[in-house]
């Protein structure tokens, strides 16, 4: 018998909905009956892509006597958190300061107002690894809301009072140059210079610190650095990470070498990653990130893109019950099963195989050497091994298709489509591909057909928009605007700024807050996010946004805006440097200023040269004017241009 969970819109609760736990979502009937029947609420929060999160599903929560313990002692609510990212945002904080670290599945124990007292990530049903089984977990917290509530109630309190305190302290401060240096330096001591990419495992893209650091290799260039930086992009780009057979990035690697992943493939990992592989074809010229940016193309033309506009919002990564990873990687005898003696051979020279951990048995590809090398080592030429090489794709590509596809959720989110539509028209100023152009502009369309309604901008259908999507798709409209000159998205680019300051702008110490309204919970509590995570954050990326407005509009309303959005988190970003790149490029963006470019007779041409914060305009002059600041120059061709920047 299904529970009310059917009736959801989220692909993800609806999994859920034949569970035997009798689930909530997120609503005042929930909170409501917890205070009437004075019980605890067990929060979970997950997605459908979430590995962790079906395991504990699997053994928990489809468990009939753990299902018994939850309906008969507690109040459940499930939320996805890629639907109510908000929700999701405050108890993460709870769960990280509780614990050290946070994710999915989030488990979360609360009192009927909806305040935490304790909280974890994936429990097991029972005790093991050194960690309290589910079971266990429950029935203790059962006997100490029975015989200690007091306790329990007064560490609720402190929790919500230190967010509380968290969420309205003030970071104001003036804005510093040394922030650059700072957040740059703190990227440099973090890089893996041997594996590439920041950090240890597990690793994440990191797309806007890559972005950023091709943007200061610009005006400072450095040898040094641009080599740290083609290590990384050629790690992630030839890592298992990248499905090299069909194209896109998984969310993130579980090792220092990029080798095995985590299966699931992200919209707003793709996005960013389109965006940075096509800027570094366009900087560094190499053929490995134009096949990169081509791939993660093709594989949502393929998979991940409705006809009609707008992207889905990701893949699962398992197939079958709890099968990490079985859709993408091979057995020995099902490669040798599936490849001639000679295709073998190429392929073996050309990738890894990367044995999964607990299945060692079957592997991941990843490019161990790029086709000149094999050329050489095969005795072939280039064209042969490359011929080759596309059967082995093909094939194998195939062989696969024949398996049980990973699910795809086909929801289609506003600030996730708003990035891909950002990243098409990057692409598109590469390579000029005309169907990129087309998929933006008809991304756009469906968004605003079907997600603004009466000046409310939704982030799907059901949910009111939160300050990302109002924001990332106002810089969407910019994107494409440079790349059509069509006035109307211009003109919504600043209505929905505009509605984005009404609604979330913080007046008293500045900055975006995530909700429009107060809810249920730590939804009373207004957050106003700066973290990049590692996706780039809307109070990061809104100052590059405002000032750009601001230079293409004349209106200075949005500059000061952009400025005091800047303002608003300097004080964090001196504590802590690495919180948000996207911020250090809205920074760079300030302190450098919008390299504005009219032109009428070299528009193409303007487009496809790089230089950070540029913005081109058709306009009726002469030869080009480029200005930065309050500072314009003439000039009479773009090679004049082009001369002065190197």
């Amino acid at each position: 018998m299904a529970n009310r969970l059917i009736h959801s819109k989220s692909p993800y609760l609806q999994k859920s909905a034949h569970q035997p736990v009798d689930w909530y979502e997120w609503s005042e009937e929930a909170f409501s009956r917890a205070r009437e029947e004075n019980k605890p609420v067990l929060l979970s929060i997950g997605g459908v892509w979430c590995h962790w999160c079906h395991v504990m599903a699997h053994e928990s929560f489809e468990n009939p006597e753990i299902a018994e313990i939850i309906n008969t002692h507690f109040v459940p609510i499930k939320v996805d958190r890629d639907e109510r990212p908000d929700i999701d945002r405050r108890y993460q904080e709870v769960v990280i300061g509780l614990t050290g670290s946070g994710g999915w599945p989030l488990t979360v124990f609360l009192t009927p107002e909806g305040k935490a007292f304790f909280g974890g990530t994936y429990f097991p049903p029972e005790d093991r690894w050194g960690r309290p089984g589910f079971k266990s977990l429950l029935m203790r917290i059962v006997q100490l809301w029975k015989e200690e509530r007091h306790k329990i109630l007064r560490s609720a309190e402190s929790i919500y009072e230190s967010l509380q305190s968290y969420s309205r302290e003030n970071f104001k401060d003036p804005i510093e140059v040394e922030l650059i240096h700072r957040g740059i330096s703190s990227i440099l001591t973090s890089m893996d210079y041997e594996r590439g990419g920041i950090g240890s495992a597990p690793k994440f893209h990191h797309a806007k610190a890559f972005e950023l650091l091709i943007y200061h290799n610009h005006f400072h260039p450095s040898e040094t650095l641009e080599k740290a930086l083609e290590r990384s992009l050629d790690a992630m780009a030839k890592g298992g990470i990248y499905d090299h057979l069909l194209g896109g990035f998984f969310r993130y690697s579980t090792d220092d070498r990029w080798h095995i992943p985590h299966f699931e493939k992200m919209l707003y990992d793709n996005a960013e990653l389109l965006s940075l592989y096509s800027l570094s074809y366009m900087v560094f010229g190499k053929e490995l990130y134009r096949k990169t940016a081509k791939g993660i193309l093709e594989y949502y033309k393929l998979q991940g893109y409705d006809p009609n506009g707008g992207f889905y919002a990701s893949q699962d990564a398992d197939i079958g019950v709890l099968e990490e990873g079985g859709y993408y990687t091979f057995t020995r005898e099902e490669l040798e099963g599936t490849l001639t003696p000679e295709e073998l051979r190429v392929a073996s020279v050309h990738f890894g195989f990367a044995p999964m951990p607990h299945e060692p048995e079957r592997v991941v590809l990843y490019i161990e050497r790029e086709e000149e090398e094999v050329s050489e080592i095969m005795g072939m030429t280039s064209q042969e091994v490359s011929k080759l090489l596309e059967l082995v794709r093909l094939k194998l590509r195939d062989f696969r298709e024949r398996r049980e596809r990973p699910y795809i959720d086909k929801t289609l989110y506003t600030n996730w489509n708003a990035l891909m539509v950002s990243a098409l028209c990057q692409y598109w100023k590469v390579f000029s591909e005309p169907e990129a152009k087309d998929m933006a502009e008809r991304t756009v369309r469906r968004l605003m057909e079907e997600h603004y309604r009466g000046g409310t901008l939704y982030h799907r259908e059901g949910v009111e928009g939160f300050s990302e999507d109002y924001l990332f798709l106002s810089r969407a409209l910019l994107d494409l605007f440079e790349i059509t000159q069509e006035t109307l998205y211009l003109r919504t680019a600043s209505e929905l700024a505009e509605r984005a300051i009404e609604l979330f702008w913080d007046e008293r110490d500045w900055g975006f807050y995530d909700t429009a309204r107060e809810g249920e919970g730590l939804l009373r509590l207004r957050f106003k996010n700066l973290q990049d995570t590692p996706t780039q954050s809307a109070n990061g990326s809104a100052g590059y946004t405002l000032l750009l407005l601001g230079a293409l509009t004349g209106d200075g309303r949005f500059t000061d805006y952009g400025e005091k959005s800047l303002q608003a988190f300097s004080r964090f970003v001196k504590q802590v440097p690495m919180v948000s790149h996207s911020y250090l490029i809205s920074l760079y963006a300030y302190l450098k200023g919008i390299y504005r470019v009219e032109t009428r007779d070299f528009f193409d041409g303007a487009l496809r040269f790089f230089r950070p914060f540029k913005f081109v305009l058709r306009s009726d002059v002469e030869g080009l004017v480029v200005c930065e600041g309050q500072s314009c120059q003439k000039y009479e061709s773009l090679n004049q241009i082009l001369t002065e920047e190197k």
